[in-house]
């Protein structure tokens, strides 16, 4: 009784073998191509294609063009009315050299805040010259319509 209960364990295992194998080669096999597709992903996916590239040395802003920068849209935040082309004209400066000046700006976060902080400090102080004239607590006076 011995020998048949062990030949029928041993007959069982064998046939389980392979198939135990090949569950257990087909589950690596997975993991490997699951880890490779996302070392890919995180490869490929990931690279910032969209970006310019970062200032090379011979493109920093000087201070003279960083203020040209800030008069031109000081002077437009003043008078709406007031276009790119007729404040570059004013200055003397072609529409290619100022978007050139503005792209390298716009490249460095430390200017973009620097020209920030200038274009609200001045619309504050001219809020400020405005204000006086209205009471606190009361509202602006409204424009009379002309007949």
């Amino acid at each position: 009784m011995l020998c048949r209960i062990d030949r029928a364990r041993i007959g069982r295992a064998v046939a389980r073998r392979p198939l135990y194998m090949i569950v257990r080669l087909t589950s690596v096999v997975l993991g490997v191509a699951a880890m490779g597709a996302l070392v890919g992903a995180l490869l490929f996916g990931m690279r910032p294609e969209a970006q310019e590239p970062a200032p090379s040395p011979g493109e920093d802003v000087t201070p003279e063009e960083l203020q040209l920068y800030i008069d031109v849209y000081t002077a437009m935040q003043a008078n709406h009315d007031l276009t790119l082309d007729q404040e570059l004209a004013t200055k003397n400066v072609p529409l290619a050299q100022f978007r050139s000046i503005e792209r390298r700006v716009q490249q460095q976060d430390r200017l973009v805040h620097k020209v920030r902080e200038a274009l609200t400090a001045q619309a504050k102080a001219r809020a400020d010259q405005i204000a006086p004239f209205a009471a606190p607590g009361t509202p602006a006076p409204q424009p009379r319509p002309t007949s």
